[in-house]
C-alpha cells in the first residue's frame, strides 16, 4: 500500500505544478485594433498593431480599403492626418479581387514622439464610378490610440523629473550677430533719445519770448567755456549771432543775414533803437569783427565787456514784442 501512495501524492503535485505553470505563463498579445467605417458599397479598415502606443516601439497601420471593381477610390495623404506620430514609411500591398470587390492595402509604418495625444484624424475617402462624373465622399472615423508608460509601477522617489532648460553658449559666429544686433539697438534707442529731446528743445524754445530765449542761449553759451578753451574766435561768432538773432525775433530785421556795416546802417536809421544804443552795438558789432576776421586776441576783460553788452541790451531793450512767458527752468533741466 505504501508504494502506491507515494505514486499518487507525486502525481498530485506534478498535476498542481503543471496548473501553475499554466496559470502564471505569459500573458497573450494584445489584439490590433480594428476600426471600419463603410458607406455605400465601399468601406475602410484601420489595423493598429499594436493597439497601444509605447516610445520605444513603432506601430504598423494596414490601411484595407474594399469596394467594386468598377469604382475608384482615393485616401488623402497620411502625413497631415496624423498627431503624436511620424509617417517612418510604407508600402501598397497587390490590390485582389475577391467576390466582384477590389481590395487595397496600404501598410504604413508609424514612429511614437513624445505628446499629449495620439490621434488619426478623419479622413475624406473619395469614390467615383468612371464615366458618371459623379463623385461622393465621406469621412472615416477619428482614432485616438491609447499611451502606455515604458516604467511599469511606483518608479519611486529616486527617479527625478526632467531638469529644466539649460543655456547652451553660442558659437563665436552667434556671439558676434547677438552683439551687432544688441550695438543696432541701442544705436537706434540713443538716436531715438537724442531725436526727442531735439524735437522737445526746439518746441520749448517757440515758446520763449525773444528775451527769455536769447538769455537762455547766452547762459547756455558761457556754460561751454569755449574762452577758457582758447576758441576766442568761436565764441565770438555765436556771441554776435545770439544778438543778431534776438534783433531778427524782437524787431522783424534780418540781422543775421546782413553784414556788419549793413546791419548798422539799418539800426543807426531805425527809431526803435535809441543813438546810445546804436552806439554800443556798433562799438559791440566792431570790437567782434577784430577778433572774428583780424585775428586779433582779446584780453579777459575785452571778453567780459563784450558780454555783459549783449546781456545789458538784451535785458534792458524796451522795444522787445512780448510773448507768451514759458518755464525755462525745465528746459536748462534737459541740457
Amino acid at each position: 500500500m505504501q508504494p502506491t501512495v507515494k505514486i499518487q501524492g507525486l502525481l498530485a503535485c506534478l498535476a498542481a505544478l503543471a496548473l501553475a505553470g499554466h496559470a502564471e505563463g505569459p500573458a497573450a498579445p494584445d489584439k490590433p485594433r480594428v476600426e471600419e467605417t463603410s458607406q455605400g458599397p465601399v468601406s475602410v479598415r484601420f489595423t493598429f498593431d499594436p493597439p497601444v502606443v509605447r516610445l520605444d516601439r513603432d506601430i504598423l497601420l494596414n490601411i484595407r480599403i474594399t469596394s467594386p471593381s468598377n469604382l475608384v477610390v482615393k485616401l488623402p495623404p497620411l502625413e497631415t492626418r496624423v498627431k503624436g506620430f511620424v509617417v517612418a514609411g510604407g508600402y501598397d500591398g497587390h490590390p485582389s479581387v475577391k467576390d466582384g470587390k477590389t481590395i487595397r492595402e496600404r501598410n504604413i509604418q508609424l514612429t511614437p514622439q513624445i505628446s499629449t495625444e495620439y490621434r488619426i484624424a478623419p479622413m475624406a475617402v473619395t469614390w467615383k464610378q468612371p464615366g458618371t462624373g459623379l463623385e461622393r465622399w465621406f469621412p472615416t472615423k477619428p482614432v485616438v490610440l491609447a499611451s502606455e508608460s515604458l516604467v511599469k509601477g511606483d518608479p519611486g522617489k529616486d527617479i527625478a523629473g526632467p531638469c529644466g532648460p539649460v543655456w547652451i553658449y553660442p558659437g563665436l559666429k552667434g556671439f558676434i550677430g547677438y552683439t551687432l544686433a544688441a550695438l543696432g539697438l541701442a544705436a537706434l534707442g540713443y538716436g531715438a533719445w537724442r531725436l526727442f529731446r531735439k524735437v522737445r528743445r526746439a518746441v520749448q524754445l517757440r515758446r520763449m519770448s525773444p528775451r527769455e530765449r536769447a538769455l537762455f542761449e547766452l547762459a547756455e553759451l558761457m556754460a561751454r567755456d569755449l574762452v577758457g578753451h582758447d576758441r576766442v574766435k568761436e565764441f565770438y561768432f555765436e556771441l554776435t549771432m545770439i544778438v543778431r538773432l534776438y534783433i531778427e525775433r524782437a524787431h522783424a530785421i534780418r540781422a543775421p543775414e546782413q553784414t556788419t556795416e549793413e546791419f548798422l546802417l539799418i539800426v543807426t536809421r531805425d527809431p526803435r533803437f535809441p543813438h546810445d544804443v546804436a552806439r554800443r552795438l556798433r562799438k559791440f558789432m566792431q570790437a567782434a569783427d577784430l577778433v572774428k576776421y583780424a585775428g586779433l586776441h582779446p584780453s579777459r576783460d575785452s571778453v567780459d565787456t563784450a558780454i555783459s553788452t549783449a546781456k545789458t541790451y538784451i535785458e534792458t531793450d524796451e522795444s522787445e514784442i512780448s510773448h507768451p512767458k514759458s518755464d525755462i527752468s525745465n528746459l536748462k533741466s534737459q541740457r
